[in-house]
């Protein structure tokens, strides 16, 4: 009885030693399914995720493990080496085979990227990861693209009312758009704070499929019309990269970026019932809203949007400014040269204007400059219904270099009327 109870204790003990050994025998992680990931979809990756072949536990990755190093790329383009310790490492319960690693706190400081290729860098520079343990062991592991597309930049190029707008997307990688979408993307417009589809006439898209340009409508109005103040994004599972991996509902907007050129407003026909006052301005410069109407069928003129985002845009646009040279209204000068004639060729009147951009009437924000001529000739008197000329220019200079010029634009001369009631 003795002798069998000692052999069934040593047999119990050989077991547990078997099962122990089992237990804290390394479980290798999987070469098909880890992925790099882009929870928040803005272009960085921010996750990884790591599959293993076997059941693990916290237990196991206290004991067994010890950190896992990651080589990216950071936001100047230039490889790094990461390394992140097993305390970081967290369990995905509900397999017990996965861990994720948290890489947001670092995620600002990564280049902006989804593809795993991309024809700038080499795919052995970044994306690489090593798995060690606390015996000493490593696994090299291989890790998957997991990160949706993403869109890169939007470049609006706006000519409001004298022309077709364009918008040209660039994606992080090459994209597949599904067919079974009608709209691949959709807008929040800073007019009203609401999210529209963004429709276009035309969608030409790049040879690599990395980027896209739409084309717009003629007709739209300015309510219709994309603003810098506006921004884009893709529409949930209409599109998707090489690796099949679609657009989520976590896809972001991105704001607009562009050229909107400078607009000199005119009237072609102006309707007046006035007796114009012999002893007033025969021009007048006054300083409007944005979004007044002038000039219009009862007020003649020139006019021409001053300060503000839009024109700080075209300015930098046309002046390649950097991003950190600083927008100085001060610099800017407005000029308006105008001379008017009867159709027969008799002169009628002219003016010359200058305006600075720290004059206190713009009150520190953007406004339309509209030059009202009253209608009366050099001699302070009315003139009569009819045809009339203007050739006017308009000149606006940042820093002493010319930014806009009417004459460029192909407005010289106008013919326009007066009709007395």
């Amino acid at each position: 009885m003795v002798r069998s109870v000692h052999i069934l204790t040593i047999a119990m003990l050989v077991f547990a030693n078997w099962v122990w050994a089992f237990v804290q025998a390394p479980v290798p992680p999987s070469t098909q399914q880890n992925y790099f990931l882009d929870e928040d979809e803005d272009g960085r990756m921010d996750h990884l995720q790591i599959r293993f072949l076997g059941v693990i536990s916290q237990e196991y990755i206290d004991e067994k493990m010890d950190s896992l190093a990651v080589n990216w790329v950071d936001s100047s383009g230039r490889s790094i080496r990461i390394v992140i310790p097993k305390e970081d490492f967290i369990l995905d319960t509900a397999s017990n085979r996965r861990i994720f690693v948290d890489l947001s706190k670092r995620q600002t400081g990564f280049y902006r990227l989804t593809g795993y290729s991309a024809p700038d860098f080499f795919v052995a520079s970044y994306g690489a990861c090593t798995l060690y343990l606390s015996d000493g062991s490593e696994y090299s592991l291989n890790v998957k693209d997991g990160m949706a597309p993403t869109i890169m930049s939007c470049q609006l190029k706006s000519h409001r009312s004298s022309g077709v707008d364009s918008l040209k997307v660039s994606f992080s990688e090459k994209v597949k758009p599904s067919h079974n979408c009608d709209e691949y993307f959709e807008y929040w417009s800073a007019k009203d704070s609401s999210v529209h589809p963004l429709v276009s006439s035309s969608m030409e898209w790049n040879v690599f499929n990395s980027g896209v340009t739409l084309v717009f409508d003629d007709g739209l109005t300015s309510q219709e019309r994309l603003s810098v103040k506006d921004s884009v994004r893709m529409v949930y599972s209409c599109m998707k990269d090489s690796s099949g991996n679609a657009v989520t509902k976590k896809s972001q907007f991105r704001p607009l970026e562009g050229f909107f050129p400078l607009e000199l407003y005119k009237q072609n026909l102006v309707r007046t019932t006035e007796q114009e006052d012999p002893n007033g301005p025969i021009f007048q410069l006054t300083f409007e809203n944005l979004d007044a109407k002038v000039p219009n069928d009862t007020a003649w003129g020139f006019a021409v949007d001053v300060l503000g985002s839009d024109f700080e845009t075209s300015v930098r646009e046309v002046l390649r400014l950097r991003s950190q040279d600083v927008f100085e209204p001060s610099k800017v000068v407005v000029y308006f040269n105008l001379r008017i004639y009867t159709n027969l060729g008799a002169f009628v009147a002219n003016t010359k204007y200058k305006i600075k951009g720290n004059d206190k009437r713009f009150e520190k924000s953007a406004k339309k400059l509209f030059f009202r001529w009253n209608m009366m000739d050099a001699n302070h008197r009315r003139v009569g219904s009819g045809a009339y000329l203007a050739n006017v220019a308009v000149v606006v200079k940042y820093d002493g270099k010319t930014v806009y010029n009417s004459e460029e634009d192909g407005v010289t001369t106008q013919v326009f009327g007066v009709l007395r009631r």
